[in-house]
């Protein structure tokens, strides 16, 4: 009886563990995406700039 309480335990701690170590890599890619998109973000916005002062000119 000890014995499956430990097993079933040590299986709640590996689920628990991979649980955290995917909430934590899902973070991780949360935050390149976001990166990314504010630097496409600036590009285009300098694009932008870079377009309308060709065209007042």
């Amino acid at each position: 009886m000890m014995e499956e309480r430990a097993q079933v335990s040590f299986e709640y701690l590996l689920t628990a563990v991979f649980g955290i170590l995917l909430a934590i890599g899902a973070a991780a890619v949360v935050e390149v995406i976001r990166q990314l998109a504010l630097e496409a973000q600036a590009d285009i916005l300098t694009t932008r700039a870079r377009v309308i002062e060709e065209i007042m000119q």
